[in-house]
Order: structure tokens, then C-alpha cells, then sequence
């Protein structure tokens, strides 16, 4: 499986007087950022859902990838590899291009991915009450079993009742679905699709290894002030493969519309065809907002009975 958690070295090179500090720090200090590790040496940022910098440990150093398609707008000097230090001060120019080039091609569905990372990872008393805590965007698996799955989120699920808090071995893992618009519930990238994947993957050999991975990521993140709840605090938590979910997240479905039901119908009868080893859900907002609390999830059975009425 593709290891997410960094080695030892890039975490002390991203913490005060490492080479990597300067790109922590901008990014603790902008939210519309979102810092995402990639395993041992490497990392990525991402604005607005795509790749600002792609960080890769090279030799004794780091190199910086920009991707140049985003260069529609982009000024002399934003190199494709910039060093560290002028990669910071430039960071508002790169950003720059990145918003022209969206305003040109839309990607909403990561756009909100990244929205969510933000809600529930870095927001004080909010992220603080939320129940989920994104460690991953982007899951690739690499099990053969899987398929190489893709996963929007990965989230440690742990209640934010004082009484779970002060038990590690509370945490389990969700698996979040984002799906923007009406468009996107069938077909090779969705609903059905997904759960076939995920479980094909909760059903494969390295479900302890990804809770180990996980795990561990967490409490990098934490280390990193990239929770800034949990900042500067030691979260060794441990997690079972038991109590899995996986959360629909749909973004902007329009009520007027059947798809969804329909979609959801299917996934109703193929739950209790192959009795899936793990929840189904479905996010809903307290009131408006991406902060994920668990019980503002819905169970399939009631979303059945919530699109029905609406039918």
C-alpha cells in the first residue's frame, strides 16, 4: 500500500530551523493552503484543490515542482522548480495564475474537498467540536485487490465528547465520497463505483497497516500545528480496522432531481445483497457549513426515507 506518513527527516526539516520551516509556517499562516503528506520524503501544497508545489526530498535537499499548466498568467521568474526561499516570497504570484487558470476550468468538486480539510482541521472552537479529523486527500491504494482505489478523504473519527478524547484507542477511520452537482452520481467515477472499491479494499490484507499509517499521520499533522487543536500535543492513537465508514459527502444536489434517489435506491439493494463489513453515510451540515459531526450523519436507511419524501 502507498504509505502516507512522513519519514523523521522531512518532519524535522519542516519544523523551526529546518530547510522546509519557511513553507510550514506560510502555510500555517494561510488556510486557503492545505499541506498534504505523500510518504517518507515527500509532500504536497495544494490551493484551491490543486498542486501548488509538489515537495520531493532530492539528495541532501528538496526540490519544488510548480505545474506549469496552470502558467496561463504566469510572470517572469515563477520557475517550474524554485528554490525553497524564493518559492515562499512568490507564493502570491503562483497563486495568481492558479486562480486565473480556474477561472477557465473548474474543478469545484476539489475546490470543496479542500474547503472540508479547512472546516474540520484548522478552524479553533469548530474544528475543535467537529468529529472528523481529515488526515489524507487523495488516497491512492495500490492493493491489487482494490483496484487502485481512489479516495477523495480519509478522516479519523473521534467524538469530540471529553470522555472519547481522553481515550486513544477511541479513533476509528472513515472514508469520505465528495460529490459536487448532479452529474456525478453514476457512471465510472461514482456512487456504486466507489463502494465497490472501498470494499474491495476494507476486504484486502493491508486494512492494519492503513490503520497504522493513518494513525501516525495523524499525529504528524498535530505535531505540525497542521491541527492546530491538537497542536503540541501528543495523540499516539491507536486504530482498529473495526467500525469503518463510508461517507457520501454530496455537495449541491438539486431536490427537484431523481438521480440521486435512484442511485442511492441501488446501493440500498446491494447492502443487503453482500451485507457490507462497514457503515454507510451520508453528510449532512448543522445548518450551512463542512464541519462533520457524526450525528448529523445519515444512515442509508434514512436517506432513503428523506429523498423518498422529497420524491
Amino acid at each position: 500500500m502507498y504509505q502516507r506518513a512522513l519519514d523523521e527527516k522531512i518532519v524535522k526539516d519542516f519544523q523551526e530551523g529546518g530547510v522546509l520551516h519557511d513553507l510550514l509556517d506560510y502555510v500555517q499562516s494561510d488556510d486557503t493552503l492545505d499541506l498534504e503528506f505523500r510518504g517518507e520524503g515527500r509532500a504536497n501544497i495544494y490551493y484551491r484543490g490543486g498542486s501548488l508545489f509538489r515537495i520531493e526530498r532530492s539528495g541532501d535537499g528538496y526540490t519544488l515542482t510548480f505545474d506549469t499548466k496552470y502558467c496561463t498568467a504566469c510572470d517572469e521568474g515563477m520557475e517550474k522548480t524554485p528554490l525553497v526561499r524564493a518559492a515562499v516570497g512568490l507564493i502570491p504570484l503562483y497563486k495568481h495564475a492558479m486562480d486565473v487558470w480556474f477561472a477557465k476550468n473548474r474543478k469545484y468538486e476539489r475546490e470543496f474537498q479542500q474547503v472540508v480539510v479547512r472546516e474540520n482541521n484548522r478552524h479553533g472552537e469548530i474544528s475543535h467540536a467537529s468529529d472528523y479529523y481529515i488526515t489524507d486527500v487523495e488516497y491512492v491504494s495500490d492493493e491489487k485487490s482494490a483496484k487502485n482505489a481512489r479516495f477523495d478523504m480519509v478522516a479519523v473519527k473521534w467524538l469530540s465528547t471529553a470522555s472519547a478524547r481522553k481515550n486513544e484507542s477511541a479513533p476509528t477511520l472513515s472514508v469520505i465520497e465528495m460529490k459536487y452537482g448532479d452529474d456525478a452520481y453514476d457512471g465510472g467515477a461514482g456512487l456504486e463505483k466507489h463502494l465497490s472499491d472501498f470494499d474491495a479494499f476494507v476486504r484486502g490484507a493491508e486494512m492494519d497497516a492503513f490503520c497504522v499509517d493513518m494513525a501516525k499521520v495523524f499525529r504528524q499533522k498535530c505535531e505540525l500545528g497542521l491541527i492546530p487543536d491538537m497542536a503540541e500535543k501528543k495523540h499516539d492513537i491507536l486504530i482498529s480496522k473495526g467500525d469503518m465508514e463510508l461517507i457520501f459527502l454530496i455537495a449541491n444536489h438539486d431536490p427537484d432531481k431523481t438521480k440521486l434517489g435512484t442511485v442511492v435506491d441501488r446501493i440500498a439493494e446491494l447492502a443487503r445483497e453482500r451485507a457490507y463489513p462497514f457503515a454507510i453515510k451520508f453528510a449532512t451540515a448543522s445548518m450551512m457549513g463542512y464541519t462533520l459531526y457524526a450525528d448529523q450523519m445519515k444512515s442509508l436507511e434514512e436517506m432513503q426515507e428523506f429523498l423518498n419524501k422529497k420524491a
